[in-house]
Formats: C-alpha cells, structure tokens, sequence
C-alpha cells in the first residue's frame, strides 16, 4: 500500500468466501453519543490504483461529517454538498430531523433503505435531477431478481418513498434543490405494492401445532395458537431485543435486553390476560379459557414453569434470539404443509378475517385486536364474506316484511 494512503476510519472485514470487503467505522466512543451511521459500506477495490482515491475521498469526507458531528457543529447544514449522500447523512445525524424522533426498529428498516439509496446513487448531485432519474430509479428497483421472477414493486416504492421523506426533511431544513424536487414527487405517481391476502387459517394452526408438538417445539405452537387465537402482533407474543429497553431487563444477549413479549405474569390464575401492546400501547384483554388451541397447550406446562417469558426457545433456554422464531417457524411449517407464501404475521390476519366470517361486530374485533381504528381492523380482513352475509341476510329479512 502506498505510503501516501490515507483513509480514515478505513477497515478490512472478511467475507464467508474469502473475498475483502472496506467498510468505514465511526468511532466508537461517538457511536455511544448517538452518532449515525455507525458503519459505511465503500464499493471499490483496494488494489485498484484508481479506486484508492475514491477511497480515501469517501473517508475523508465521513471522518469530517464524524468530527463536524462531535465538536457540536451537526446543526451546520453548510457542509451539505448537495449530494445524496449528504442529505442522507443530515436526515440520520441533524438533531431537528424527524428521523431522530423514530422508534428503534424503524430507524434499523429506514436505515436499510437508505444504504440502498446511498450505494446506489448517492454521489448525484440534487441539482442535477429530474423526473425521468426518479422514474429510471423506480423502474430499475423494480426489475425482478431473476429472470422470469415477480417484480420487486415494494422495494421500488420503499426507496421513492424514503426520497419524499429526504426532500421533506431537506424542505424544511432550507437545503437547496430539495423544494423542486419534493415538488416533483408530489406530482407523480408510481404504482404501489398490493395489501398482502395470505392468511393463515384454522387447519393451517392445527397443521403447525400437530408438526411442532411432533418435532419438540412446544414454544412455536404456543405461539402460533396465541398470535391466531388473541389476534396479537408477533411482537407482543415473542417479544424482541433492544439495545435501548425502556427499563433494562433480566435478559440480556450479545449486550440487547428482551423485552415487549409475553410473560406469565400477564396471565392470571384464571386464565385472563391482560398486556399492553407494544406498537400501540392500547391495553388488550382475552379469556384464554375461551381460546381452544390455546388453552390445551397451556395445560401442558407445569405450574413451577410458568415462570418469565411465555415463549422460551426449548434449544436456547430463552427468548427466541432475533429472527430465529421466523426461521424456526418456517422449518415446522413446511412440515406441517403451510404454503411459503403464508408468514408467521398472517396469523393475525387470520384471526380476525375468522372473527368477521363468524359475524363478529367490527368494534369488537378493533378493540380485541387493539387497533385504534376500524379501517386498520379492515385491513387485516382478507377473502371473508361474514360481513356481505349479514347484509344480504338483512335485506332478505326487509324485503320478507314487506
């Protein structure tokens, strides 16, 4: 390496095939203070002569934005360059972006998206862009990942949607060019992914149940039976690990606390739950004397076991470690015969289009489910025909009286 090379913050990390990848780090101890983002994926190759001033320019320019940060000049949105990647670090880093105000698993998913923004095109200048950039952008996202394959139209409206939220906040911020093109995109159009229909259904949760008390997952069927009976969030039966829980917590793995899930402490002698919901916060209630699938999987437990977490990992002896209940859930499912294209969240769809097949008043199914809204509630209602029934029924019954 020349001796000339210089690349702050530059280091080397080893793929599963051997191959190098470059990766900019920030620093720890201004990671702990809040800076973001914490690492820089940089597309070029080392041994490329050409490539190493791209390099150094990349880190050059992250270690000032770094520094700029710590020394309490990230309000200074001189130092944007006009570029994408500039907007996208102001939108992570200035203390006035909406973006600081996100939870911490929306900020992980907008972090995805704008990864994928910024390899992609973050060294176009804003003042440079137009209409058919975005619409090439779009397009190109959209293709399928292989020939033949389905198009990829949520990841395309993801990133058209992640550029109304950069111009927006570049809108308010007073960041040149961001007003023209916010303007544009508010003008267009583009087509948007369609509401998922899958649903998982009653045989589907027997199925599952059956296949995972077969193959020693007891934790899995609990869960599915909770997620479909209760019509709960996965989130709220599992729970997640955070590295900011709100009050710590007794389990920790790899420095992130479990917390949000369901414990025993949720449920009464009797068999009542009461638990706030995580997205929400509203309070949901059930008798889950009430909830057959349920219930004869509970009396399985020994008393001196309902203790902690409901859903513990039988291999793990904890909580499910991050999108290990998905990829554990899916193994069972095959088995059981579940279609790939129905997911562990089509539980909860499935839960509620049965209450609506069932005649269910649609409050009733809002407010067991703890949606603040009917129209979220009706969102979730997929293939069902419980509502056209009554109608119809209804109708018959008027015409019958006169």
């Amino acid at each position: 390496m020349p001796s000339d090379f210089t690349a702050p913050g530059l280091k080397r990390r080893r793929n599963r095939d051997g191959t190098i990848r470059l990766i900019w780090v920030a620093r720890a101890d201004l990671v702990l203070r809040g800076y973001v983002p914490k690492t820089v994926r940089l597309h070029y190759s080392i041994d490329d002569p050409g490539d190493r001033r791209l390099i150094e320019a990349a880190c050059s320019r992250l270690q000032a934005e770094m520094l700029a940060w710590a020394c309490g000049s990230q309000n200074d949105l001189r130092s944007h360059d006009g570029s994408i990647a500039s907007l996208v670090r102001l939108y992570q880093t200035d203390p006035a972006s909406p973006y600081r105000d996100l939870k911490w698993n929306t900020r992980r998913t907008y972090d995805q998206v704008l990864r994928t923004i910024e390899k992609a095109f973050g060294m176009r200048s804003l003042a440079a862009l137009g209409i058919r950039d975005l619409r090439r952008w779009y397009d190109e996202a959209k293709k399928p990942k292989q020939a033949g394959g389905q198009e990829r139209i949520r990841k395309a409206h993801g990133i058209v949607s992640m550029m109304r939220r950069l111009l927006g906040y570049g809108v308010m911020a007073e960041l040149p060019e961001c007003g023209r093109l916010a303007r544009i995109l508010d003008e267009a159009r583009f087509k948007q992914p369609g509401r998922r229909k899958a649903k998982l259904e009653l045989h589907h949760v027997e199925a599952f149940i059956k296949a995972a008390v077969a193959a020693g997952r007891p934790s899995l069927a609990l869960g599915t039976a909770l997620q479909f009976e209760t019509t709960m969030r996965q989130r709220d039966v599992i729970g997640e690990w955070r590295k900011d829980a709100p009050n710590g917590g007794g389990i920790v793995l790899r420095g992130r606390y479990w917390t949000g899930g369901l414990t025993w402490s949720h449920i009464s002698d009797d068999l009542l739950m009461v638990k706030e919901t995580t997205k929400t916060g509203a309070d949901v209630g059930h008798d889950l004397k009430l909830t057959p699938l349920v219930i004869k999987l509970l009396c399985q437990i020994p008393a001196d076991r309902r203790v902690g977490p409901v859903i513990v990992d039988e291999i793990a002896g904890r909580p499910y470690a991050e999108h290990a209940y998905a990829r554990e859930w899916r193994i069972i499912a095959r088995a059981a015969g579940v279609p790939d294209r129905i997911w562990n969240m089509d539980a909860r769809a499935g839960g509620i289009s049965e209450a609506d097949e069932a005649g269910a008043d649609l409050d009733a199914i809002r407010s067991a489910a703890g949606h603040s809204q009917s129209s979220t509630t009706l969102r979730y209602v997929r293939g069902t025909i419980g509502k056209s029934q009554k109608v119809a029924r209804m109708r018959t019954a008027h015409r019958n009286k006169r």
